[in-house]
């Protein structure tokens, strides 16, 4: 489980603690009637002691649709930076909660807004392999070629993880197939590194940049030689 999950985790079920607000509680126990009468006296986008999130977020990261609606309601500012520079529509793209970024989107939240990491919702997505979500995205003008902090794009994180759908589908959108990150390393240098003769043969069929060298000086082919993937060393030469 890494860091952004746990911090989830924890935000969404340890509001039981005696220093937490009522309302984080009654969000994290999807209890609407109760989190309805705690607003009228609650400020709807205070912040948590614990996490620093807002009841906006937690709801999103319930998946609970009503809870969301009733907050957005409330006046629930969307966009309201955190401290983590997370977001709500972050949360439900990378859980997968498709109907909560639906309502999120249409309420304006961005979809280009970045975490601390230079993460965007459309990189939760692919990276949690939600295609229903990466599409929603795309047609709310998420931007396809951003670029994280470790300079990797949706695309190139999409062909790493094997989730050939989602790459077919960025690619159609323009995804660039020959992005390259911090490290000089490029989408089919990624799936050579995996020994995945899968999704070499398929990136092969968009004619990638076979040339580009990693900042270790070397190709895609010279990894595989290394590495004896024979039969993706045949389909590189």
């Amino acid at each position: 489980m890494n860091i952004k999950t746990i911090v989830v985790t924890l935000s969404l079920f340890a509001f039981s603690s005696v220093h937490s607000q009522k309302i984080f509680k009654a969000i994290s126990d999807e209890d609407i009637e109760k989190v309805s009468k705690l607003l009228e006296k609650e400020d709807v986008n205070q912040l948590s002691k614990e996490y620093q999130i807002t009841p906006l977020y937690a709801a999103a990261g319930t998946g609970n649709v009503k809870l969301v609606e009733l907050l957005i309601s409330k006046g629930a500012d969307i966009n309201k930076p955190l401290q983590t520079t997370e977001s709500p529509l972050n949360i439900a793209s990378q859980e997968g909660f498709t109907k909560v970024v639906e309502i999120l989107l249409k309420n304006n939240a961005n979809p280009n807004y970045k975490d601390v990491n230079g993460w965007t919702a459309l990189r939760f997505a692919v990276r949690n392999n939600k295609i229903d979500i990466v599409k929603l995205l795309v047609e709310h003008k998420a931007e396809i070629d951003v670029k994280a902090s470790d300079k990797a794009t949706p695309f190139a994180s999409s062909i790493g993880k094997g989730y050939t759908n989602i790459s077919e589908y960025l690619i159609s959108k323009g995804a660039n197939i020959n992005n390259v990150d911090k490290d000089n390393d490029t989408p089919l240098i990624y799936c050579v590194q995996n020994g995945d003769l899968e999704t070499v043969k398929f990136l092969l069929q968009y004619k990638p940049d076979l040339t580009i060298k990693n900042n270790s000086g070397k190709t895609a082919l010279d990894i595989a030689k290394e590495k004896n993937y024979r039969e993706i060393v045949e389909l590189l030469q």
